[in-house]
């Protein structure tokens, strides 16, 4: 049976950490070592994390991570994860205060298995946001129709907590190169599925997504505050314009490797000094970047204005 890490990086957690790491134990998929490391919780997280390392499951095994005092924050904590851990088939992630189906590994294994081991592969499946009180909310965006490397430049449809990805994918990664540069971990594993791998959808719910109070996402708000999202976030402040600065970064570490038919895209795209030329192209470009209409617009000011 292949080996399958997760990672879990954690901070301040206590409140949902136990129910996250019950339903690891309840997989039904049992070659599973799971890997926590806390980021410097002031909270109980740290004492949750030990009790579980001392639990005796078959074929589910607790380690915790020494932070050595060092706060590396997100995606940091992540990336310093794969890199120091032992080798596995199999690589999962998920967030402490979400929780997952009993079969997402199992599903998630025999999908990967399918692929060339030596092909970097990712699988994700499809998820359900609730509240804090574990009341669901609606049924999460992941994709609509064929998976297209355009579709995921501007748009994470697989977020870490939905990933599984084999040795081949991370193998893929150059930890160095990614560490302090702020990119997240499950845009570039997308990235990299999408333009030299393969990546194959689960369209199964098998992942939860715990939204706070204090989140703003579309998931719980009105259109109005989805749009002074947008406003706030991407065209007044710098999200996009990081995400725009990562773009760049995989491009600079991927361009030779990726299939020629991606290569133009890339170069347009991940530009972060375009011409008018060059933005007047990406502003009309001809193929869908984002699941929605809004954010389709949104994208396309982004570009006329150079935030992206």
């Amino acid at each position: 049976m292949k080996k399958v890490n997760v990672l879990i990086p954690t901070y301040n957690g206590e409140n949902y950490l136990r129910y996250q790491l019950d339903s690891i134990i309840d997989q039904n998929y049992k070659n599973i070592d799971v890997y926590i490391r806390d980021d410097g919780s002031t909270d109980n997280t740290l004492e949750i994390i030990k009790e579980y390392c001392e639990k005796k499951i078959m074929g589910i095994r607790f380690f915790y991570i020494e932070s050595n005092g060092e706060n590396l924050g997100y995606p940091d904590c992540i990336w310093k994860m794969i890199e120091i851990i032992p080798s596995a088939d199999y690589y999962a992630f998920c967030d402490q205060d979400d929780w997952w189906a009993p079969d997402k590994i199992k599903s998630a294994v025999e999908l990967l298995e399918q692929v060339d081991n030596q092909v970097p592969a990712m699988t994700f499946c499809k998820f359900d946001y609730y509240n804090q009180n574990m009341e669901y909310i609606r049924h999460g965006d992941c994709y609509n129709g064929k998976l297209t490397f355009e579709k995921g430049i501007y748009y994470t449809f697989a977020p870490g907590f939905t990933q599984v990805v084999n040795k081949a994918l991370i193998d893929k990664l150059e930890i160095e190169y990614l560490l302090k540069k702020g990119v997240s971990h499950d845009i570039w594993c997308q990235w990299v599925s999408l333009s030299i791998g393969i990546i194959l959808p689960d369209d199964r719910v098998l992942a939860h997504y715990r939204r706070h109070e204090k989140a703003v996402t579309s998931a719980n708000v009105s259109k109005i505050k989805i749009i002074k999202r947008w406003w706030n976030k991407e065209i007044k402040g710098d999200d996009m314009c990081n995400w725009q600065k990562s773009f760049w970064y995989f491009k600079n570490k991927h361009l030779e490797e990726i299939d020629d038919k991606y290569k133009k895209t890339l170069l347009l795209f991940a530009n972060i000094n375009p011409t008018l030329l060059m933005r007047l192209k990406k502003a009309f470009y001809l193929k869908r970047l984002r699941p929605t209409i809004g954010g389709e617009v949104v994208l396309r000011i982004l570009f006329l204005l150079k935030k992206c």
